[in-house]
């Protein structure tokens, strides 16, 4: 009787989540984001890097296996129950093994709070081309290159003194060196990372054996269980990152200040609840934080597990993700049912950190070959950008809408951050008023101090944009004119310009006051192009809306095309900021 209970719900539930995700996709979002045809916004595929990769130790004994493959003990179960890889392997001690403690929550953790379980991780660096250590062969068909035995050292390449760090987190029910994981492992290390990577070992907690939408659904439907393998992920993730910061071989090559994050699936999730986002605790969407270690700089998601239209990861509307600053790239698939892009996007929308939604036409849940340049080209450049702070990763990140080539990836969502201003640089802070409908922006301290207390010019809140100048005293760049309408006359804005025959016409037009050279910065060439290490800053109109002329100067894709949706015209490049 309650087994065909519990069928009769389940129909009910899977039919109501394939008629919402039948629904218009992306209705809130409009359009995708605009090119302003820019050259340099479609991007090359990224090769695979030049370093060589070596690997820890995960050499296992096969015969130890009770049933089932090795891949099931990879996975958590192993010998028909829980068998985990450590049943397998044949010198833990000298593998990165680590003991998770689990809090002793009962809403996050239910039966497993208070218990701790091994977790084993597999550590892949970059090596030299001399490295001797032999390839070790799984019954899969991969390999694990060079990797360590016995007591043997990393082997670091000689390149770099000291390497990024990459927190690699697998799908539901994967691991590893299960699927196509390892190869993505060794992609990312020959691109100079160190990647860590956990096995997670979900079917420890619940049934991982997920194939379909339906076997998704049955595990969500085991709550507690399904809960507490949420909450675990981002404590073995962190406890992974104390284990190799802690070995001295290689955390004297690892730079502790340049940590990034990938994940599959549920990994992608689990990036966020490591850095504080608040998980959904019970069928009422209440919501709690797991963790937040702020170690972690920025992340990836490929198609990442935001939950399910009736049952959010992150609460109802996604609320847990509410002011989470992490920078996030996340890839959906335009055809995903697990892991719903509309989902995705209303939890996107909450982050107020760096930002990219890019979703791939017509992919579904899983690795998409035919995708693989524009997932690891995408996914390189923001990592380059927000974990290694590379400039010129940063500039083209910030430009980037389009991998050639591949499938058909669209850009619907984002928001850059230019690095800290250096010496000789200012940060030109953006602010809307509501009341007024209108948005001015500006690089002078003191009116930035102002404007934030809101007390002497009240109604002014920052909008989270913000691009670098130089300022006013410097030899850099062309010096900006600043114009204010004049007041009972000229329209009620602010005007900027560092073209001076255009600057000379506003100065004789008696409509307008010139208030100064209030910063300089670069321009774009004779056909509008800016260097491929600048970001160029989009000056737009709106029309005259509600009777008064206002600009904005905006670097992001997606928010030019919300405002064209609201009428406003483009003027076209008018600056080139450095990243």
């Amino acid at each position: 009787m309650g087994a065909d209970r519990n069928g009769y719900c389940m129909s009910h539930v899977i039919r109501f989540v394939r008629a919402l995700a039948a629904s218009l996709l992306f209705a809130a979002l409009g359009t995708h984001a605009q090119t302003f045809n820019d050259v340099l916004g479609i991007v090359p595929p990224i090769a695979p890097g030049a370093y060589p990769v070596g690997c820890s130790n995960v050499e296992q004994d096969f015969s130890r296996l009770m049933g089932g493959d090795a891949q099931a003990y990879w996975e958590g179960r192993g010998g028909g129950g829980t068998g985990y890889v450590t049943d397998l392997l044949v010198d833990p001690a000298h593998a990165f093994v680590v003991n998770v403690s689990m809090p002793d929550d009962r809403d996050l953790y239910g039966d497993f709070r208070n218990r701790t379980l091994a977790y084993a991780n597999l550590v892949c660096y970059p090596t030299t081309d001399t490295n001797p250590y032999a390839d070790y062969a799984l019954p899969n068909g991969k390999v694990v290159p060079h990797m360590q035995r016995g007591g043997q050292p990393p082997i670091f390449a000689v390149a770099r003194e000291r390497f990024p760090v990459l927190l690699f987190s697998h799908g539901f029910g994967g691991s590893p060196i299960s699927s196509d994981y390892i190869e993505a492992l060794k992609l990312f290390a020959s691109h100079g990372y160190v990647v860590v990577a956990p096995f997670h070992g979900d079917s420890r907690y619940v049934d991982a054996r997920i194939s379909t939408l339906d076997d998704l659904l049955r595990a969500i439907l085991d709550f507690q269980n399904y809960t507490a393998m949420q909450a675990a992920r981002p404590q073995s993730l962190s406890r992974a990152l104390d284990v190799v910061l802690a070995d001295p071989s290689f955390a004297a090559r690892i730079d502790p200040t340049r940590i990034g994050g990938f994940g599959a699936s549920a990994g992608g999730e689990s990036m966020l609840l490591m850095r504080g986002a608040k998980l959904t605790v019970s069928v009422g969407t209440a919501l709690k934080s797991v963790i937040d270690d702020t170690r972690l700089k920025a992340a990836v998601g490929y198609v990442p597990y935001f939950g399910q239209p009736f049952f959010p990861a992150f609460g109802r509307d996604s609320q847990g993700l509410e002011g989470i600053d992490l920078p996030y790239l996340a890839i959906s698939g335009g055809a995903d049912t697990t892991a719903p892009a509309e989902v995705t996007a209303q939890g996107m929308t909450l982050l107020t950190g760096p930002k990219q939604f890019v979703v791939l036409d017509g992919v579904r849940h899983g690795f998409d070959v035919a995708s693989s340049d524009d997932i690891f080209t995408w996914s390189l450049t923001f990592l380059g950008a927000y974990v290694d702070d590379d400039p010129l990763a940063r500039a083209t990140s910030a430009r980037m809408t389009k991998v050639a080539g591949g499938g058909d990836d669209v850009l619907l969502l984002d928001r850059w951050q230019p690095l800290p201003p250096g010496t000789g640089e200012a940060l030109s802070v953006e602010y809307y008023n509501a009341s007024l409908d209108h948005y001015f922006m500006t690089a002078d301290a003191n009116e930035v101090s102002i404007l934030d207390a809101g007390i002497a010019i009240p109604g002014w809140q920052r909008t989270g944009y913000t691009y670098k100048v130089y300022p006013p005293e410097s030899t850099l760049g062309t010096a900006a004119c600043r114009f204010l309408g004049k007041p009972g006359v000229g329209p009620n804005t602010h005007f900027f310009t560092i073209l001076a025959n255009e600057c000379q016409d506003v100065k004789n037009n008696p409509l307008w006051i010139f208030e100064g050279l209030v910063f300089r910065t670069e321009g774009p060439d004779a056909i509008g192009a800016c260097a491929a290490n600048r970001i160029p800053v989009i000056r737009m109109y709106n029309n005259g809306k509600g009777g008064q002329a206002n600009h904005r100067y905006l670097t992001s894709h997606s928010e030019v095309g919300v405002m064209l949706g609201q009428g406003w015209m483009v003027e076209g490049p008018v600056f080139c900021t450095p990243p």
